[in-house]
């Protein structure tokens, strides 16, 4: 409940006036707020990761005073409500008659009076952050569509629990990669003589079926590689193929394993390079939105870049695939994780155990 703003004298309580509000939500939202404890007061003055989120309403009919109180005002006041988590700030007020607010009718200081415009902004927040329906893909146009099945004979996909899977690329998911000329059993045999093919990528592919059982699989991309300067810097550097855009690594994989009998996987396009448009740089030569910026930060804020795209979602297990560890140590230690969501964290480095140079196949830790 709102602290009061009035006076201790009694002659100072308004008594009950029913009243027609617009005014400002300022509210702390789950994806920016993350474990950060909620704090008591307005949380326009706290010291918070990110400022709060705001929004406008009008037309909210709520009461100021009570039948029982006296007062020397017959009008509504412009007044500021403090909550637990947000704040709700008159900019205008109209006064009505009483029977325009029946008895029933929730006062202005009470919080429940403002749960309904809340959950509202919310609801209109995440829409505007998510990518549009048509950019997100469910099969890819890949040349060799013909050879494979075209999609699922899954038919409850939105009825499934959904699992978010942030995939790496470079060292990891690279070497199940179709675009990787690399990824051949014979070339791979050959320059890593400790392991062969089947037995370095076997822990990863049982690992994705593991956690996609059952489930919707929404595929979000886990790599560095967050626009096409990024992509094509890697695939020149590294030889492994390009990851982003029309027929490559992202949409091949959403082909591959969507189109499994009864599995259900969708690509999100969500990339750091979108800025303010969201799935706007699948197929556009943007330049790189983190030169300034180390791995371990980049790696932090495409997650919860991608975490966006989710906040619709009643309940999303989240699985960030990496080949560095101390990047993954870094991502659970410091990324805005919402609480109707799970991060879970899975060390995979393929050269590495491919060389001998550990034993370790694949390492899951829930954050």
């Amino acid at each position: 409940m709102a602290a009061r703003s009035e006076g201790k004298h009694g002659h100072l309580l308004t008594k009950r006036k029913c009243c027609k509000a617009a005014g400002n939500l300022f509210y702390l939202a789950a994806d920016k707020l993350g474990s950060a404890a909620v704090k008591t007061g307005d949380v326009r003055k706290q010291k918070l990761p990110e400022p709060p989120s705001q929004a406008e309403f009008s037309n909210q009919i709520c009461v100021q005073g009570s039948a029982e109180s006296t007062s020397l005002f017959n009008d509504c006041k412009t007044k500021t409500y403090v909550f637990f988590g947000f704040t709700i700030k008159f900019t205008s007020v109209k006064t009505l008659g009483q029977a325009d607010c029946p008895t029933s009718t929730s006062r202005c200081h009470d919080e429940i009076t403002w749960h309904s415009v809340r959950k509202a902004s919310e609801h209109q927040r995440a829409e505007k952050l998510r990518c549009s329906t048509k950019r997100i893909q469910r099969k890819s146009n890949a040349s060799d569509c013909d050879k494979r099945p075209t999609k699922s004979n899954a038919t409850d996909c939105d009825k499934r629990p959904t699992v978010a899977i942030f995939a790496d690329y470079d060292g990891c998911w690279d070497i199940i990669s179709r675009t990787n000329i690399r990824k051949g059993e014979s070339w791979f045999n050959q320059a890593t003589p400790k392991h062969n093919y089947k037995t370095c990528t076997s822990p990863l592919r049982k690992k994705i079926k593991d956690i996609t059982a059952g489930k919707r699989v929404i595929l979000l991309v886990g790599s560095n590689r967050q626009s096409w300067e990024d992509d094509d810097f890697n695939n020149e550097q590294n030889f492994n193929g390009l990851a982003l855009g029309t027929d490559n690594a992202f949409e091949r994989w959403v082909q591959e394993f969507g189109g499994l009998e009864n599995n259900c996987w969708e690509l999100n396009t969500a990339l750091l390079s979108d800025y303010k448009q969201p799935c706007s740089s699948w197929n556009k030569r943007r330049e790189s939105p983190w030169a300034s910026w180390s791995s371990e930060k980049t790696k932090t804020k495409l997650l919860e870049n991608g975490i966006k795209q989710l906040l619709l979602e009643d309940h999303v297990d989240l699985y960030f695939f990496d080949d560095h560890a101390d990047y993954l140590q870094h991502v659970r230690k410091y990324a805005r994780i919402p609480p109707n969501m799970q991060l879970y964290t899975i060390h995979y480095a393929w050269l590495q155990y491919a060389k001998g140079a550990t034993t370790g196949e694949l390492q899951a830790i829930a954050a």
